[in-house]
């Protein structure tokens, strides 16, 4: 009885979604006309041959990837420099979460102030030299790299905050015979710390990973997906081909793709990562 508002609420929002979206992969579905014509796995067969498809695949893994590095490995210088318990450190916990219960879409229109030709860092870089201004948003690949550093700053807000616990966990004792034994602090780190951090790893990769695959917010207050469709993620490309084109059951059968993909890299990343915290 307690938890069935719960597991209505989810079987509303969660299970009923991915079941209409199973449902209309295998339709050619038009909503002006209300056409449902059944055409089995179509829409998957065409899909292997849809460039578009692969192009923002290619782009959401790249991003993936620069995600999972720079957040965790950042995550981790920060936690290390906050793990003090003076109240300067406290309050700088807090403004380096601040960025992490921000909106995507806030963070988008953030950065777009600063990245614009216009903008915050090009008139900065300005002052040291006149003759440079870079389009962070106009070149496809500056554009990239411009929504890498918008996902990054994210995210590395939020891997701090789970290192930082995970550290605070570590027992006092572990540390204290590792002074007496004379490690230096590179050897505690790599002997002591970073074993124990692997609940953490796991926790931000999963989080990285499912945030990276589903990326649309930030893209479209930053790009819009341009210039030129080059940073144009899958989410983008399902919303676009689903609503612009009206091509709902194809548009179904890309998201039901990218279900499949996003839940299988997970998978395999949490039983990666799940082995290496039983061997720690």
């Amino acid at each position: 009885m307690l938890i069935t508002p719960a597991l209505f609420l989810f079987t509303l929002l969660i299970i009923l979604p991915i079941c209409l979206t199973v449902f209309y992969s295998f339709f050619k579905i038009s909503f002006l006309t209300n056409k449902y014509d059944f055409i089995g796995f179509k829409n998957f067969y065409k899909l292997t041959f849809k460039k578009e498809f692969f192009n923002s695949l290619q782009i959401v893994l790249i991003l993936t990837i620069i995600a999972v590095f720079v957040s965790n490995f950042i995550g981790i210088i920060f936690a290390k420099l906050f793990n003090n318990d003076h109240k300067l450190f406290i309050i700088l916990r807090i403004l380096i979460f601040t960025p992490f219960i921000l909106s995507p879409i806030v963070i988008g229109y953030i950065f777009v102030t600063i990245l614009t030709d216009n903008g915050i860092l090009n008139q900065f870089i300005s002052i040291f030299n006149n003759q440079i201004k870079i389009s962070w948003l106009g070149n496809p690949n500056m554009a990239l790299i411009s929504i890498s550093i918008a996902l990054c700053w994210q995210l590395i807000a939020f891997c701090t905050v789970i290192y930082l616990a995970n550290l605070k966990n570590i027992p006092k004792e572990l540390e204290d015979a590792a002074n007496i034994d004379g490690a230096n602090k590179i050897q505690k780190f790599r002997y002591l710390d970073w074993p124990l951090l692997a609940p953490a790893l796991t926790i931000n990769t999963v989080v990285i990973l499912i945030s990276s695959f589903k990326l649309y917010d930030r893209v479209l207050a930053l790009t819009g997906g341009g210039p030129g469709r080059s940073t144009e993620t899958i989410a983008m490309l399902i919303i676009r081909t689903a609503f612009n084109e009206n091509r709902v059951g194809f548009a179904s059968s890309m998201s039901l793709l990218l279900l499949v993909i996003s839940g299988a890299t997970t998978f395999i990343a949490l039983i990666y990562l799940g082995k290496r915290e039983v061997e720690n």
